[in-house]
């Protein structure tokens, strides 16, 4: 509780006070694509890209998913004040119906990052339950809506559809934008 506190307290400030930049918090709200796509994961009818989107001197590790209208809405699962995301092995698992997915990661205290209810604009972070965003870095990122736990996991009613892997060994393929 502690670390998700510092975090969000620390992107709050990274947000308001404004980068070295003299551009503000909004430089990498700026970015219409994500500097990074890890994986595309397919779940049922929907694709799934797994992302990084580099700021100035921020990172958000995020997915995205299009909606009903065609439009791909973004959910930013971890935010970093200096502009990388530690290594990191994420587990992406999904209900029997396929109607759920929850993302694990290989960080402590960050073990289940995100939980979402395919074809709807809502998913449970560590910041709370927040709403999509039209961008893969919102110009604030934090708070959500109080402190609702993650649905309970049944690991017998999931399958494991990805396991998806940043960091300095892994990036092997993959391309900055």
């Amino acid at each position: 509780m502690i670390k998700h506190a510092l975090l969000c307290s620390m992107l709050a400030i990274l947000v308001s006070c404004g980068s070295e930049s003299g551009q503000g918090g909004k430089v990498s709200a700026m970015n219409e694509k994500p500097s990074i796509i890890l994986e595309s994961v397919r779940i049922d009818n929907r694709s799934i890209q797994f992302y990084i989107n580099f700021g100035m001197d921020n990172a958000v590790l995020g997915f995205s998913v299009e909606n009903d209208a065609g439009q791909q809405r973004y959910f930013p699962m971890f935010g970093s004040t200096y502009r990388d995301i530690p290594s990191v092995t994420l587990d992406v698992f999904v209900s029997n119906l396929q109607d759920e997915m929850w993302v694990l990661s290989s960080w402590s205290g960050y073990e289940i990052l995100a939980y979402h209810r395919m074809g709807t604009d809502r998913c449970m972070t560590q910041y709370g339950e927040i709403g999509s965003f039209d961008k893969p870095t919102p110009e604030i990122l934090g708070g959500g809506t109080g402190t609702k736990l993650f649905p309970e996991m049944d690991i017998k009613k999931l399958s494991k559809v990805a396991t998806l892997k940043y960091g300095a060994k892994s990036l092997g393929d993959t391309k900055v934008r």
